[in-house]
């Protein structure tokens, strides 16, 4: 999958990964999904990364290092501070939102309920930033 484009999926909640990971299977190939499983993890994998992924998707709400706080620390590096990261969250608080996005989010989502408008949102991400 050479020219597979790469997606990283920072998210506690197994089920979301599952579920995203399915709905970018529906929208888009090839493509390679990384899956963390929290926060602590970003930083560390992407100094090992081979490649520097195209889209990262960010749950604020993980249990030992938050979203906020891994925005706040992926941008205040220089090598890190134009990677794409859209928060996904179960939030739709406009105060998470404005916080976000002056953390250096490039957008903002409140996570479907539904696999149907899942793939929806997929296909716009996939779109805006060039994932095929």
């Amino acid at each position: 999958m050479e020219n597979a484009s790469i997606v990283w999926i920072v998210d506690d909640d197994n089920d979301d990964q599952m579920m995203i990971e399915m709905a970018f299977k529906e929208v888009v190939f090839p493509l390679v999904i990384k899956q963390l499983s929290d926060g602590d993890e970003l930083l560390p994998q992407l100094e090992e990364a081979p490649s520097l992924p195209k889209l990262i998707l960010l749950d604020l709400n993980m249990q030992r290092k938050n979203g906020f706080d891994v925005l706040a620390e992926l941008r205040s590096i220089p090598a890190y501070r134009k990677l794409p990261v859209v928060v996904l969250t179960t939030s739709d608080n406009e105060a998470d939102k404005r916080k976000s996005l002056a953390l250096g989010a490039n957008d903002f989502l409140t996570k479907p309920s539904s696999i149907k408008a899942v793939i929806h949102m997929l296909r716009r991400l996939v779109s805006d930033w060039n994932l095929n």
